[in-house]
């Protein structure tokens, strides 16, 4: 028998992911695979949203079960009040911290006492319990008994640094293990561990669980075929050299470095065009004054006409966008724990230019990309390598022709297979 495992999201973003999400998109991915090869029967706790109770009912899953959580009006009139006043009163930077408290706490009450409600026999419900990236759902396991219910049974799935534990530091400490998507984040956990207080992670603990993509989609001859009709669409013309950047267009992930290379670049590269696909946060009305930055520079006469800004993508038709593109250029200024973008690139068969940030390192690697150092001097790194790229074509080639070996080690069969090994 299959272990029944509770798969925690985060709160706001749901699974499946019809609102975007890298880490929701993994989830999805997760399930899916493990219909082919069923090496656990899991039960997706989710916020709900429109659209995702049809993409259930099809999918006819019959390993995995789907709990959403409604978000009641009266908690999201608090949720718009509390950001409303972040933004207009207190002037927060971090907005988005912000958006979705009230949501969050309304949906980590409700999951908890899912946790609680034992089967017949009076066991617990679940065998395992993997709590997806966020600290604060670790406030699941301090209510109802939960923490001594599932002790030794909870696997933290963890995407980004831990900066603030939300009082639930002994919680995190004590987990079977933590899958980390790079050894650069599970080190940090265990120095923020031993920071404030705590032993740190003991080597029984730390694991790394690397991100992967659906090959069957990414550098798929649909996705090729798809990549028509969007060059059509965006203006782009056959022979022109596509440059993209994908991901959220907040300032850690170097766009504006990017948009200011690109300046340089639309002068030395007649038939070049930038592509920046993704948003300031998903699938939401909200332009931050980031984005507003980067329209600015692309209304610049040197690059006018030249910079395409698609908003948000539906996660199904990112693989087009990879295929449509030429070179993929993901300059993180910070310490990227393992963009799931890098690896889309990877396995799409693109060239790639990146940073030495984080996890990164661990993913690419110099057969497969230009991998450039973070300095003051970024824009003039970022800019004499997208000129290279795209003139010379023995180094384009050499490049994509890595994409065979990558494939493999990053598909679907790879994640899930990983996961079966690490959580037995």
């Amino acid at each position: 028998m299959n272990p029944h495992v509770a798969v925690i999201t985060s709160g706001y973003l749901p699974v499946p992911n019809v609102l975007g999400g890298a880490v929701e998109a993994l989830d999805m991915m997760m399930v899916q695979e493990n219909e082919k090869t069923p090496n656990f029967d899991f039960t997706v706790f989710s916020s709900w949203a429109p659209g995702v109770d049809q993409i259930a009912r099809k999918g006819n899953f019959k390993h995995t079960d789907f709990c959403f959580i409604k978000t009641p009006l009266l908690v999201c009139a608090v949720d718009h009040c509390i950001y409303w006043a972040a933004k207009h009163v207190l002037h927060k930077k971090k907005l988005m911290s912000y958006r979705y408290i009230a949501q969050r706490l309304w949906y980590i009450n409700k999951v908890s006492k899912k946790l609680a409600q034992p089967t017949k026999n009076g066991s617990p419900a679940f065998d395992k319990v993997m709590i997806e990236n966020h600290a604060t759902l670790f406030m699941t396991m301090q209510k109802h008994g939960n923490s001594e219910r599932y002790a030794e049974k909870v696997y933290y799935h963890l995407h980004n640094e831990v900066l603030n534990d939300f009082g639930c530091i002994k919680e995190i400490s004590k987990v079977k293990k933590i899958l980390g998507v790079s050894k650069y984040i599970v080190d940090t956990l265990d120095t923020y561990l031993r920071e404030h207080g705590e032993p740190g992670l003991r080597e029984d603990q730390k694991a790394v669980w690397r991100n992967g993509v659906d090959t069957s989609r990414f550098g798929s001859e649909e996705a090729n075929s798809k990549a028509i009709e969007f060059r059509k669409k965006f203006n782009i013309a056959e022979n022109d050299i596509v440059f993209l950047f994908s991901g959220r267009l907040t300032p850690e992930k170097g766009a504006e470095e990017l948009l200011k290379a690109f300046t340089e670049v639309a002068q030395k590269v007649p038939n070049a065009k930038l592509v920046v696909a993704g948003a300031f946060f998903f699938n939401s009305n909200i332009i931050s004054p980031f984005e507003q930055k980067l329209r600015d520079l692309a209304s610049n006469p040197t690059v006018k006409n030249r910079i395409i800004f698609t908003g948000f993508v539906n996660y199904e038709d990112m693989p087009a966008i990879y295929a449509m593109s030429d070179i993929c250029v993901l300059p993180s200024i910070w310490d990227d724990p393992a963009p799931l973008a890098v690896i889309e690139s990877l396995v799409s068969g693109k060239p790639l230019i990146t940073t030495r940030s984080g996890g990164i390192p661990e993913y690419a690697d110099a057969q497969s990309a230009i991998i450039l150092e973070r300095s003051d001097q970024l824009v003039g790194k970022l800019a004499k390598s997208m000129v290279k790229l795209a003139t010379d074509i023995k180094a384009y080639q050499s490049m994509a022709s890595y994409e065979g070996s990558i494939r493999t080690k990053l598909d679907e069969k790879a994640y899930t297979a990983s996961l079966s090994e690490l959580m037995r």
